[in-house]
């Protein structure tokens, strides 16, 4: 192990802005478009609680992975790879069948096909696969890529969504919001009549960015080069020839250092904290607020009929404005699907380098060109054969999220006490009551869905 000086930390927020914007923005299109608006619209606000649940328990996950990464420079899945030899083909096999399937895709498919009149939209899926395969093909470094596309999408979308609430929010309904955040709901509390709980799970697990692609946040300070990442290569570049290699820097765990340790930690938690959980939990709100008072209370099938309502519903107002939610559906799911792949491509190729010699001398852009056409082909597969509608694909999504979700907090609770992070550098007592809550939570209620499957 060699000794370097530990880089000081930014004096600018704004240099920190863009790990937590590209995690949330993996869950727009997904959770925050369509499921928790599906649920409010059928059930209110009290069930609001479980976003709340979801995306607080996936900010101290994904921001726990960030500890490992700036006290050594690597990435989350070396430690966990030298914790047990079983963690990358996890990882792998998880990630995949969480995320393949093209449910969130496909959703944004369908609702441009009746944007444009075309019934059979399935051909439109395959060409939004094919553009976002292009997109990372030709597009040179790949976090700046996505960073710049999410930061323009959310300074547009967020506060065309706020105008919209405030056409047609009543007062009545932030009180609706703050009963149902402890769950307290209209005759019910936490859990109504008629919800299924595995529905339900997986849009707990999908308030963010869900699942295996909260630990993106690791690479995304390998990216930006925070704390001891500093040392590395920098962010994957397509066509650049460069190995996965462990980093041996340590720096001396002297007071200054462990002090500029904890401010690093510190100034990284705070941007997360604001780009993930604030302006991740506000989308959610402005989201369901829209479906809560253009359609409450529905009954709606397993289907996409909800958001088309709410279309109708707001182009009574002004024609323009149920085709601009539409559109920026489409544009939610697609930049969501973008997110998607280039988080899995890379926490598989990442994994496969670690599983394998043979495979550790594969450059790291080869194997992410690999995983993702891998998946893009798959997903057009899927598409074509038109084995389930698009919503019902993506509530299989959110189903292997919530397990991953189990597992993961876990690994990292155990990894973040484990002799690979010096004792000066863990977490306290109340990060890992959080850690020991999320394992807790999900693992009880995926057995709870597993039995009743039985």
């Amino acid at each position: 192990m060699e000794s370097k000086s530990l880089p000081n930390p930014p004096k600018s927020f704004r240099s920190l802005i863009g790990p937590g914007l590209v995690l949330i923005a993996m869950g727009l299109g997904s959770g925050e478009f369509v499921l928790w608006p599906y649920f409010v619209s059928q059930f209110g606000f009290g069930i609001i609680w479980g976003a709340l649940v979801g995306i607080l328990f996936q900010y101290f996950v994904s921001n726990e992975t960030g500890r490992y990464t700036l006290a050594t420079g690597n990435s989350v899945f070396i430690g966990f790879k030298k914790l047990a030899k079983f963690f990358p083909a996890w990882f792998i096999i998880s990630t995949f069948l969480s995320f393949a399937w093209p449910g969130i895709i496909g959703t944004g498919g369908e609702i441009l096909g009746r944007l444009l009149n075309i019934q059979d939209f399935k051909w439109l899926t395959v060409g939004m696969l094919l553009i976002i395969g292009m997109i990372f093909t030709l597009g040179g470094k790949v976090y700046s890529t996505l960073e710049k596309t999410q930061k323009i999408f959310l300074l547009i979308s967020i506060p065309t969504l706020i105008f919209i609430v405030i056409l047609i929010v009543s007062p009545e309904t932030f009180g609706q919001i703050a009963s149902g955040s402890i769950g307290i709901g209209n005759g019910y509390f936490l859990f109504p009549v008629g919800i299924a709980i595995g529905q339900f799970l997986g849009a707990v697990a999908y308030s963010g960015a869900g699942g295996n692609l909260i630990l993106s946040h690791s690479f995304y300070i390998q990216d930006k080069g925070f704390g001891m990442a500093g040392y590395g290569e920098g962010e994957l570049q397509m066509g650049k020839e460069s190995l996965l290699k462990e980093l041996k820097n340590q720096f001396e765990l002297n007071a200054e250092n462990i002090k500029k340790f904890k401010e690093w930690f510190r100034v990284v938690a705070i941007e997360q904290f604001v780009s993930f959980v604030i302006v991740g939990f506000l989308s959610i709100l402005l989201l369901t607020i829209i479906a809560y008072e253009l359609i409450y209370p529905i009954t709606t099938a397993n289907n996409l009929d909800f958001i088309f309502l709410e279309a109708e519903k707001l182009s009574l107002i002004t024609p323009i404005l149920g085709t601009i939610l539409l559109i920026l559906g489409v544009i939610f799911l697609f930049t969501t699907q973008l997110g998607v792949f280039e988080s899995t491509s890379r926490i598989m190729s990442e994994n496969l380098h670690l599983s394998s010699k043979y495979f550790a001398k594969v450059s790291r852009s080869k194997l992410f060109f690999l995983f993702l056409w891998l998946q893009i082909i798959f997903a057009i597969v899927i598409t074509l054969l038109e084995i389930a509608a698009p919503l019902q694909i993506l509530f299989l999504n959110t189903l292997f999220s919530a397990l991953s979700m189990f597992a993961l907090s876990g690994a990292i609770l155990w990894l973040n006490n484990s002799k690979f992070i010096a004792k000066q550098l863990r977490p306290g007592k109340f990060r890992n009551l959080m850690l020991l809550s999320s394992f807790l939570f999900f693992g009880f209620f995926c057995a709870v869905v597993i039995i009743d499957a039985l």
